[in-house]
């Protein structure tokens, strides 16, 4: 027997190929095509694919939808709740704006989905049914309008499956399809509980009538810490997206010092009487930060990657 590793004799390769060969090549080119062709209609008729209007728009634009959007929508236990039966749903680093939100089974709704800044991920699964995810991506410059029905209730998480950054991990959220909702009143873009008058506080910066939305932990009035030489805020305790306290009012030589809790976050001064440039980088849980204020007045600043969702402070130097 020859090896096989030692070149066959003669021309092999004008040898005539046999019938039987033929066929199996004619066969598998025929499935190979079938199969392509049968994938290409499934795409086109198969009803377990996403479909929906695609429309191209700037990021700016569509923040600001999604922000008319949630000055619209209910507000149920903290939860949007749709006017009717568009959801509007922006993606940024690390998180989703229109989130958390309460759907009804049943229900035919339309998700309108984009980015604010880089390609993000949208996977939903309900929360205890690990065989059924849907997957689907949002990019920066497009609205995409997807038709969604839901027929078990129960809590669904949406993550990020697209590698968007170091905060990448932390990009997730939830909303919740129950048998019924309540109707509600308008959120008046999320402004929460509390009288007129905390709203107004601040020119109502903690309000989503200001820029971004609106900030969850401000109950209306600044924590007094006057008289103090220090004072310790916390950045987004717990994983939230917010500083604690939300606003806080202290002498003037007071040190402030800002302590990250959690990843992803940052201080950039939205106005100040004063010269303080807060700190721009994106830092991690375990750092530190400083300042001194010297001049009364009030110092409004916020997070850059999660104004959105309200990371908005205050601090009032008296």
């Amino acid at each position: 027997m020859k090896s096989p590793i030692e070149s066959p004799d003669g021309n092999w390769w004008n040898e005539k190929v046999n019938r039987r060969e033929t066929i199996w090549l004619g066969l598998s080119g025929v499935w190979a095509v079938t199969l392509f062709g049968w994938m290409a209609g499934w795409m086109q008729f198969g009803e377990q694919n996403q479909v929906g209007e695609t429309l191209k728009l700037s990021t700016a634009d569509y923040r600001e939808k999604v922000g008319t959007y949630k000055q619209q929508a209910g507000d149920l236990d903290g939860a949007l709740v749709p006017p009717g039966d568009d959801v509007y749903i922006g993606a940024m680093r690390y998180a989703f704006d229109g989130l958390p939100a309460v759907l009804e089974t049943g229900r035919e709704y339309v998700f309108h989905l984009g980015s604010y800044d880089v390609q993000h991920g949208f996977s939903v699964r309900q929360e205890d049914t690990l065989s059924k995810q849907l997957s689907l991506q949002m990019l920066p410059g497009y609205e995409w309008k997807v038709p969604m029905e839901f027929d078990e209730a129960g809590t669904y998480h949406v993550v990020c499956n697209e590698f968007c950054g170091t905060g990448h991990r932390t990009m997730h959220a939830t909303f919740e399809v129950r048998e019924s909702v309540p109707e509600v009143s308008e959120s008046s873009g999320g402004s929460g509980s509390g009288d007129g008058a905390s709203n107004a506080a601040y020119d109502g910066w903690f309000t989503g009538n200001a820029r971004g939305g609106t900030t969850s932990n401000w109950e209306g009035s600044a924590v007094d810490e006057t008289g103090a030489d220090a004072v310790t805020v916390t950045v987004g305790p717990g994983g939230e997206y917010v500083y604690d306290p939300a606003a806080v009012r202290v002498s003037t030589g007071t040190t402030v010092t800002f302590e990250w809790a959690s990843p992803t976050h940052n201080v950039l001064v939205e106005s100040a009487p004063s010269g303080w440039g807060g700190h721009e980088p994106i830092e991690s849980k375990g750092f530190s930060y400083q300042h001194t204020f010297e001049s009364e007045g009030v110092y409004k600043y916020y997070c850059q990657p999660h104004l959105a969702l309200g990371m908005k402070g205050v601090v009032e130097v008296v």
